[in-house]
C-alpha cells in the first residue's frame, strides 16, 4: 500500500472510531489481524459485537468508498469475525457494519456514512 493510502486509511479509521464512540459504541480493538486479513474496528453496540469495515477516499474519482465493499470483501470480513469470535466470544450476537468516509483534498471530512448490519 502506498504511504499516502495508508495515511488516508488511518485518518478514516480514526474518524470512524470517533463517530462510533459518539453514537455510544464501545471500541474493543482496532486493526485485529487474522489469517484471513484485518478487521478495522471491533466494537460493541450494546450487547452486539460489531465488526466494522472502514473505506476512505479522497474525492470522488473512481466511485464512492461504499462501492469498494463488495460480496467478496464482506465474506472476508465475516470469516475474520468468525475467527475473532472463536478466540474470544463464542455464541455472541454479532454483525458487520461499514463506515464510508470521503475526504476533501485538504483532509476535511466531506461525508461520513455508517451502514449498519450489512452482513
Amino acid at each position: 500500500m502506498k504511504k499516502d493510502n495508508k495515511v488516508t486509511g488511518n485518518r478514516g479509521e480514526m474518524l470512524a472510531v470517533e463517530y462510533l464512540q459518539k453514537k455510544g459504541y464501545k471500541i474493543e480493538e482496532r486493526n485485529f489481524r487474522t489469517r484471513f486479513g484485518e478487521l478495522d474496528i471491533v466494537c460493541w453496540d450494546g450487547q452486539i459485537l460489531v465488526f466494522v469495515e472502514v473505506k476512505t477516499k479522497i474525492g470522488h474519482d473512481f466511485g464512492d468508498p461504499e462501492e469498494m465493499v463488495d460480496k467478496r470483501k464482506l465474506s472476508q470480513v465475516k470469516r475474520m469475525g468468525e475467527a475473532y469470535l472463536q478466540s474470544t466470544y463464542k455464541d455472541t450476537p454479532c454483525r458487520v457494519d461499514v463506515v464510508a468516509v470521503v475526504l476533501e483534498k485538504n483532509g476535511d471530512v466531506e461525508r461520513l456514512e455508517h451502514y449498519e448490519a450489512v452482513y
